[in-house]
């Protein structure tokens, strides 16, 4: 703004431009006005230069009051004023602040410059304190004179494994120093300003920045603990492509590590069951890529339900994210509640008795099963259950179809058997079904032939293939039915050249991350023979291995993610949740707890977490979010896009800049009023010096002057002409 100087020149050029002219009139005699005359002429002179100056003065006041000039506290008390200060400290403690550059947390060293403002303080200044994760902690909310409370908030600040999220804090530090009525506002803002913590704010910097911002005017400062490139690598993610983990089984899985250096990467990537170690591989990462990395391993004997495993490199400066947790479940024997009709005589006429002498037929199938009527799936606990099997239930109530549903959205599985307790219209309310009931459908006597129409399908691995067919089935009655669209035939009964050619016998859909399984026959002898079969047994073990292959899913969470209810525990008693820091928090559930109720609102901590209700248990692994991991700085150019900010890197940068600046005070208020004084000034002088210019025809004659307005007017007129004018 101080180019604008250059406009003196107008003023200047104006005065010049304007100067009067002396016009020389021959006249009888003037010796007796020669010394008025002198001494009008200096006085005129006096005046125009005055006149000058003043003009001048105004346009320097204007100009520098633009350039908004500061000057020091202490000068300020000279002219009796008190300037009061508000100083807003906002703190990153989210995880790349955990990054050590020379040995020391830049957490650490963010603390200890800010600390170095309090010693910049003079009596009576105030200060707030924001703690900036992911979330804005107001430590210090109020801005305070007490200074050893908000030193105290400041040493208390704990790095999080949170991601970062400038947008809030910054908002909210706006907002404290707009709330202050006067005096010096300044922000300091303490982190690595790392570029992904900024995303908020540059795609909607009008949140940010707002009218408070704008009102407040503070002094926007930016410090990162230093200037050094961050070097580092991590575990991105671990995909596990086994189902579950049985001792003796091998697992496979792959590893995807990125490197976010400028140099090559070449560590070594573990991988860790509980407290073994049971893979390695090396990893060689080109600079600002990611890889993936196959591994596989002889699964080692593990107790409980749940496997805990970590895939780590060998560690970096930021420790945080070089190891990534997972959970895989552990094969438990299916648990299978099968839910059949009424019916009376013995029990070898009952819907469910071959289902329940097939599960347990064999004695290395440790299946466990319990039978219940379907009525009782009102009440009955089925959250710890891998499957359900449905044999001819005929209607289900709408507590027993909402419980279902349920039991699907946890990851469980329900096996239809039809028969004839149960009427058309009775399926209308399962809405789980994946296909719907048309009409029901008379075979011609003896063996259908079977056609498996997905080979590739889970159900049938190891079991049927193409050099082993299914075997036909004497069927003599089955249903014919209206898939939905995302609905699977895996069998198909009866041959392309008979009329029954292609009817759907094995139906199979998703249902949340459920699944659910129509047999189109009966799981009794009432529509043919094929509980009789040499396919019955097999089939119905390999839905139940099914159901406890996919029984268990892995919740992946990253820290501040809410943690929802794990559908395989029981919403009848207490749950108690022990974190990674083995602190433990009680949850009981309400009545209407449901798929939408959350286990916690968020995970605040890294590593494994457990829920157990009774004695179902369920363990879950949450991980920093990795884009906490990429530890470039926002470019300087991009942040004087959204704000006036002064950017400083190191501690002693930042002193020298307190040490520079201490006590700055606003000095373009003065100079506006000065400016505004000298206006004033100038107008009344002009004023004055207009009207005592103004002469009438007898001064001119007085002085021998004319002033340039009055050229082309006659000097003299003679008394004659003027009083023959009308």
């Amino acid at each position: 703004m101080l180019y604008g100087l250059g406009a003196l020149s107008l003023p200047i050029l104006i005065h010049l431009w304007h100067r009067r002219r002396v016009v020389e009139v021959p006249f009888s005699t003037l010796r007796f006005l020669k010394a008025i005359a002198v001494r009008t002429s200096r006085s005129s002179k006096v005046e125009n230069l005055l006149l000058l100056l003043l003009r001048c003065l105004l346009f320097i006041l204007a100009i520098c009051a633009a350039a908004r000039p500061v000057m020091l506290a202490r000068t300020a008390h000279l002219f009796g004023g008190e300037v009061p200060r508000t100083v807003v400290l906002v703190i990153d403690n989210s995880t790349s602040m955990g990054y050590r550059a020379t040995g020391q947390a830049r957490l650490d060293a963010a603390k200890t410059c800010a600390l170095a403002v309090f010693d910049d303080l003079k009596q009576g200044d105030r200060v707030a304190v924001i703690a900036a994760g992911d979330r804005t902690e107001l430590l210090v909310a109020e801005p305070t004179i007490d200074r050893a409370v908000a030193r105290k908030a400041v040493e208390g600040i704990r790095l999080t494994h949170t991601r970062s999220d400038f947008a809030v804090a910054l908002r909210e530090a706006g907002k404290i120093a707009s709330r202050t009525e006067r005096g010096i506002r300044q922000i300091f803002f303490f982190t690595d300003s790392q570029e992904t913590g900024w995303r908020s704010a540059i795609s909607n910097p009008a949140a940010v920045f707002d009218t408070a911002w704008k009102q407040a005017e503070p002094q926007f400062v930016i410090v990162r603990p230093d200037d050094a490139g961050a070097l580092n690598a991590c575990v991105k993610q671990v995909t596990i492509s086994s189902p579950f983990l049985a001792p003796g089984s091998t697992v496979r899985g792959v590893a995807t590590v990125e490197n976010f250096s400028s140099t090559p990467l070449h560590d070594l990537v573990k991988i860790s069951i509980g407290n073994e170690r049971v893979a390695q591989r090396s990893a060689d990462v080109p600079p600002g890529t990611a890889i993936e990395i196959p591994f596989e391993f002889q699964a080692p004997f593990v107790t409980g339900r749940w496997a805990r495993g970590t895939a780590t490199l060998s560690g970096d400066s930021l420790p945080d994210d070089d190891a990534f947790y997972f959970t895989l479940p552990v094969y438990q024997p299916p648990r299978v509640t099968v839910a059949e009709g009424t019916s009376l005589g013995p029990e070898r006429l009952r819907p469910g008795f071959y289902l329940r002498k097939a599960l347990v037929a064999g004695t290395e199938n440790a299946t466990q099963v319990r039978s219940i009527a379907a009525r009782q799936l009102d009440d009955a606990a089925i959250e710890s259950e891998t499957a359900v099997f449905l044999a001819d239930p005929g209607r289900l109530s709408d507590r027993s179809v909402a419980r279902l549903e349920r039991f699907l959205e946890g990851g469980g599985t329900v096996v239809l058997f039809p028969g004839d307790q149960t009427r058309l219209t009775d399926y209308e309310s399962a809405a789980f079904l994946p296909a719907k009931p048309m009409a029901s459908r008379n075979l011609a006597a003896g063996r259908q032939p079977v056609h498996i129409a997905d080979i590739a399908h889970p159900l049938f691995a190891e079991a049927w293939d193409t050099g082993s067919p299914f075997p036909a089935l004497p069927q003599q009655r089955l249903l014919d039915w209206k898939l939905n669209a995302n609905t699977q035939t895996l069998l198909t009964l009866g041959s392309a050249n008979d009329a029954s050619g292609g009817l759907p016998f094995l139906l199979y859909g998703e249902r949340g991350a459920g699944r659910v399984v129509i047999v189109n026959a009966s799981a009794d002898r009432t529509w043919g023979d094929f509980p009789l079969s040499p396919a019955f047994v097999p089939l119905v073990q390999q839905i139940a291995r099914f159901s406890a292959a996919q029984g268990g899913k892995p919740l992946r969470l990253t820290v501040s993610d809410p943690v929802p209810l794990p559908p395989t525990l029981p919403r009848d008693k207490a749950i108690t949740i022990t974190q990674p820091d083995l602190t433990t928090r009680s949850r009981n559930l309400t009545a209407g707890a449901d798929a939408r109720t959350m286990l916690l609102e968020r995970a605040d901590q890294v590593g494994f977490y457990q829920a157990k209700a009774g004695e179902e248990t369920f363990s879950f692994a949450v991980n920093t979010d990795r884009n906490e991991s990429d530890l470039r700085p926002i470019e300087a150019a991009a942040l004087d896009k959204l704000a006036a900010t002064t950017q400083l890197a190191g501690r002693e940068a930042f002193i020298q800049w307190l040490s520079r600046s201490k006590g700055l005070v606003p000095l373009w208020p003065l100079l506006l009023l000065a400016a505004f004084l000298v206006f004033a000034a100038e107008g009344i002088l002009s004023n004055l010096m207009a009207r005592r210019r103004a002469q009438g025809d007898g001064q001119q004659i007085l002085t021998g002057r004319l002033n340039r307005r009055r050229m082309g007017v006659p000097f003299y007129e003679p008394a004659a002409e003027r009083e023959a004018k009308p």
